[in-house]
Parts: structure tokens; C-alpha cells; sequence
């Protein structure tokens, strides 16, 4: 191990004593990572006075191209003014200090003509149509291989983006490659959800660097045609102040609920990038049965039979259509459940007569005293008897009630009757009666 902290050690100051016998001089960047070449510098202007590479160490200079040739060397040879596109050796004596790629970026700058980009507007993407010459760009290594450099552009432009509630102006910007050698240019992005112009930067891998790149050039300001939408859902929520949740099971609670008993009333909303998205197209489905094509921006529909669901979405303009979106939504079955003793003593527990519920669409409950005297009824599954009548305290005791209801899962073909074993209650339909017995105990 001390053997290794030792051999990095060296390698360290050797790379320091290396670097240390040159130094470059001028406007320039250089690529991060070159093949096979100690470094490719990319000087803004090779005719300033300023570019060179200076040998500054203590031994003899030797200066020579890629192939080994000598170029110049001995004292006065320490300062070497490159060309274009020209590959280098620096020696000290016989010993190679490192090897160099220059390039001219005044000589392979791209080159805007007079004309403006222009852009053609597709539902997926937007191609931008520039004439620019993109000059090749490429050094070559020790071995003699040549490497292409990679140009690029930065496109920047306005789209949308959604909040969760809303859209708002978002500015993005795209890097993409630039065909070399070339006077014609096809630039690729996603397509904006907005109006908008598109910005050209050329030569964005420079960004930040000392080498002064091109002007940005702007197209003018085109209609988006793509289309989007981030559909959501409101469901109206059943708390009665707070009661019943023991009693109706599944009752939806919150606006984001999409299962649960009937009637689940949904307001379903498409939230299309608007004004581009024009249109829409609603399908609700039950199975593999349609039972709803609308085409309203939002649809509000009550789902009163039990089963599952679909609701499918498309936004769409005269050009462009979304895929569809799906909501998947549950109605639970019917269930009815009746209980045999009530506490009206205003502890807040069990103080009034309430049946168990869900997915009801009927419900008719009577209740009567032990001479058959009708106390009291309501229709409504969410509410009860409270143990009063025309509001004073009933006697406690035994009641007698009737009640009649239908499932969202019932047949409407079924009707009311007595159940027997000959005779079993049909899915959905229930006609119950039975004992109820009010006790007021202790508050």
C-alpha cells in the first residue's frame, strides 16, 4: 500500500513538472477529454499576437509536427506560433513534454446567411430550418486517426408546463448536434404547447469558455399546434357534517375519491393547453359497453349502478390529438344492514336509529309503535329517527319498522316481495322488517 501512495505520488508531480515547462498564450478553449493528444486547443483568432504555446522549461526546445518532423528548434525556438488545423510535439532534447491539436475558431465559426431560421410546427416536434454553414471541426491524434469534434446549438423557447393546477409559461432550452459541413440545417425539438419564437445559440458546448461564439439569431414567432392535457377529477364528497361514516362504508370522503358506494357523482375535468386544444371527446364505458360519448370540455356524470368503469379522454385541435387518458372508477355493490337497539341519550353514541348502507337507490323506512301506530319515516338512507315524536322523547321500548330499498345492482325487472326460502331475496332488492328497541340509559 505504501508502495502504491508512492508510485501516485510521482505520477502527480511528474504531470506538475510536465505542465509546468509550457504555458499557452491567447483567446482559447480546448476540448475536455481528446484521444490520443495531450490537448486540442480551439484559439479565437490564430492571427492575434497573443497566440502562441512557449516551451518554458530549462533544457533545449525541439519543436515537430505529428509525424516526428522537426519544425524548429535550439534557443530562440522556445515560442511556437501555430497554424490551422495543425498537430504538434513539444521535446525537451529527446524527451516528449507533449503533444498538441490547434485549430482557428475564427476559420470554423458557423456562418448565418441573411435569411432568418424558420420553423415548421408538427404535433410531436418542431423543425427548425436554418442556413448556416457548420464548417467540419476534427483534430488528429498521435496515431494519425482523425476524431470529429462535436458542435452543437442551444434552441430556447416558451412551452407550458402544469402546476398540478394550472398551466404556466415555462422556458425551456434544447442542445442539439449540428450537421458538419454543411450550409443547410434541420434543428429537432419538442413540440411547444404554446405560441412561440425559438432562439439559436451555435456552438453551445463553448458556453462559459473565453472564445467569443457567434450571435444568437430569433425566428419569428409561430401558432403551436401540439396538443396536451393533464385531465383530472373532482368528486363530490358526502360527509353530513361530519356523520355517517359508520354508517354508509365507501361513501366517497374527498374530491380525489374514484371508488366507492353509489351515487358517485364525478366532475371530470380535461385541462387541454388551451386555446391550442380546441376540442374534446369523453367516453365513459362499462365494461366493453358505451354508455356516454360527449364532447364538452368538462363532464359531470353520476355513476348509480355498481360495477366498474372507464372514462376515457382525447383533446384535440384541427391538426393534432392527444392519446386518450383513462380513469378507472369503482361502484360498490348494494348493502343494507339494519340494527336492533338505538341510545337517544345525547352522548353523542348510537343516538339515533340508523341502517347500514351503500349503493342504495331507494330507501323507504317506516317506523311504528307496539299498537301500530306509525312514529315516524324517512327516505333518505343518510339520516334517522332520532327517538323523538312531533318532538318529544319517545317511550323507551320496543318499535316496530318496515323498510323497502333497492341496490344500484338490483334489476329494475325485480320487484318487492315477502322472502322466503321458496321464494330468496333477488340481488339488490330488500324488504325488511324487525324490532328496534330504544333504550335511553345514562347521558
Amino acid at each position: 500500500m505504501r508502495h502504491f501512495h508512492c508510485i501516485f505520488l510521482f505520477s502527480i508531480l511528474l504531470s506538475a513538472s510536465i505542465s509546468a515547462q509550457y504555458r499557452v498564450s491567447g483567446t482559447f478553449t480546448e476540448e475536455s477529454q481528446p484521444a490520443r493528444v495531450d490537448r486540442v486547443l480551439i484559439f479565437e483568432d490564430l492571427s492575434a499576437t497573443d497566440a502562441f504555446i512557449e516551451y518554458t522549461g530549462s533544457g533545449v526546445a525541439r519543436w515537430c509536427d505529428l509525424n516526428g518532423n522537426t519544425i524548429q528548434q535550439g534557443q530562440g525556438a522556445e515560442t511556437l506560433y501555430p497554424a490551422h488545423n495543425t498537430g504538434y510535439k513539444l521535446y525537451e532534447g529527446s524527451s516528449l513534454v507533449a503533444s498538441f491539436f490547434v485549430l482557428d475558431y475564427e476559420t470554423i465559426k458557423p456562418v448565418l446567411s441573411g435569411e432568418l431560421p424558420t420553423a415548421d410546427m408538427f404535433c410531436d416536434e418542431s423543425v427548425i430550418n436554418a442556413d448556416i454553414l457548420v464548417p467540419a471541426m476534427s483534430y488528429t491524434d498521435t496515431l494519425g486517426a482523425a476524431h470529429t469534434i462535436n458542435r452543437t446549438a442551444r434552441i430556447c423557447y416558451t412551452t407550458l408546463s402544469w402546476n398540478g393546477t394550472a398551466w404556466q409559461d415555462s422556458a425551456v432550452c434544447e442542445t442539439v448536434n449540428l450537421r458538419q459541413g454543411t450550409t443547410r440545417q434541420q434543428l429537432t425539438v419538442p413540440a411547444p404547447f404554446t405560441n412561440t419564437s425559438f432562439t439559436l445559440l451555435f456552438d453551445s458546448q463553448y458556453f462559459g469558455s473565453a472564445i467569443s461564439l457567434p450571435d444568437s439569431v430569433e425566428t419569428a414567432q409561430y401558432d403551436a399546434v401540439a396538443v396536451t392535457s393533464h385531465p383530472s377529477s373532482i368528486t363530490t364528497s358526502r360527509d353530513y357534517n361530519g356523520k355517517g361514516a359508520e354508517n354508509e362504508p365507501q361513501r366517497p370522503i374527498d374530491e380525489t375519491t374514484l371508488s366507492g358506494s353509489a351515487p358517485l357523482e364525478i366532475n371530470f375535468l380535461s385541462n387541454g393547453n388551451k386555446p391550442v386544444a380546441k376540442y374534446y371527446h369523453w367516453r365513459i364505458l362499462k365494461g366493453s359497453t358505451v354508455i356516454a360519448d360527449r364532447f364538452d370540455e368538462e363532464q359531470r356524470y353520476t355513476f348509480t349502478e355498481n360495477g366498474n368503469y372507464q372514462v376515457l379522454v382525447w383533446v384535440y385541435n384541427d391538426s393534432c390529438i392527444t392519446d386518450s387518458t383513462v380513469f378507472d372508477i369503482s361502484v360498490s355493490e348494494s348493502l343494507l344492514k339494519v340494527p336492533n337497539v338505538f341510545t337517544p341519550n345525547g352522548d353523542g353514541m348510537n343516538d339515533e336509529f340508523r341502517v347500514v348502507y351503500r349503493s342504495l337507490a331507494e330507501f323507504h323506512c317506516w317506523v311504528y309503535n307496539r299498537w301500530g301506530k306509525l312514529v315516524y319515516q324517512w327516505t333518505d338512507p343518510a339520516k334517522g329517527w332520532d327517538g323523538t315524536i312531533n318532538g318529544v322523547p319517545a317511550a323507551e321500548g320496543a318499535y316496530f319498522y318496515v323498510i323497502r330499498a333497492r341496490g344500484t345492482d338490483a334489476d329494475p325487472k325485480n320487484k318487492y316481495h315477502k322472502v322466503t326460502k321458496k321464494r330468496p331475496a333477488d340481488i339488490g332488492v330488500y324488504q325488511l322488517s324487525g324490532s328496534i328497541n330504544l333504550i335511553r340509559g345514562k347521558k
